[in-house]
């Protein structure tokens, strides 16, 4: 949205810092990994119903998605909960999970609940974590949209620099911890043998 061209401590607004951090994040993680990107108020000013699909879930060149988002320009609104949904309906209904990341500088501006749709989502029983970055909010901010993330099972992850973000970006996109192995036994043959004075 449009606050994005907010500066950081750093100097440079949130925007900037975020296209570097994502083009970089692009370019490492496997091409072959699906990945779909939504993005809002990036269009019009003062328009909830801003909300894009900038590219489908499928597998993507890290280069040329980033490229297409250095030209995403914020300027809108910031419709959090339409947004969530929107992201969660580029789910293929064969996937077995996925992970939806929000990097938002602020709250909600439409009206929406962002907070019951991620109920609603988890209620659909759609295979999603969401996870939360807030990028520049305050603490108390972070708390009011932390709920997307404790419904879903995802992350809540503060950041307020080009560092913590890229950091982020790699926590929330990790694979999943699988279920810890059941306790098994092992067997151990030992054999002492001696010498010929009889030591072991």
């Amino acid at each position: 949205s449009g606050s994005m061209w907010a500066a950081l401590p750093e100097g440079r607004s949130r925007v900037e810092v975020a296209r570097d951090v994502l083009d970089d994040f692009l370019r490492a993680r496997p091409a072959a990994d699906p990945l779909g990107v939504v993005t809002y108020g990036n269009t019009r000013r003062g328009d909830c119903a801003d909300i894009s699909v900038i590219a489908a879930v499928e597998p993507q060149d890290g280069a040329s998605l980033g490229a297409r988002l250095r030209a995403v320009s914020p300027k809108g609104k910031t419709p959090i909960a339409d947004a969530l949904r929107l992201a969660a309906a580029q789910v293929p209904p064969t996937a077995e999970e996925a992970d939806i990341v929000l990097i938002t500088d602020g709250l909600e501006t439409c009206g929406g609940d962002p907070c019951a749709v991620a109920a609603d989502l988890v209620a659909q029983g759609l295979p999603l974590r969401a996870h939360v970055v807030g990028f520049g909010l305050t603490e108390g901010e972070v708390a009011q949209i932390a709920c997307v993330a404790e419904e879903t099972g995802g992350q809540v992850i503060a950041t307020s620099s080009g560092v913590e973000l890229a950091e982020a970006l790699i926590r929330t996109t990790a694979p999943a911890p699988g279920l810890p192995e059941a306790p098994g036994e092992a067997s151990l043959n030992l054999t002492i043998r001696a010498d010929i004075a009889g030591r072991p």
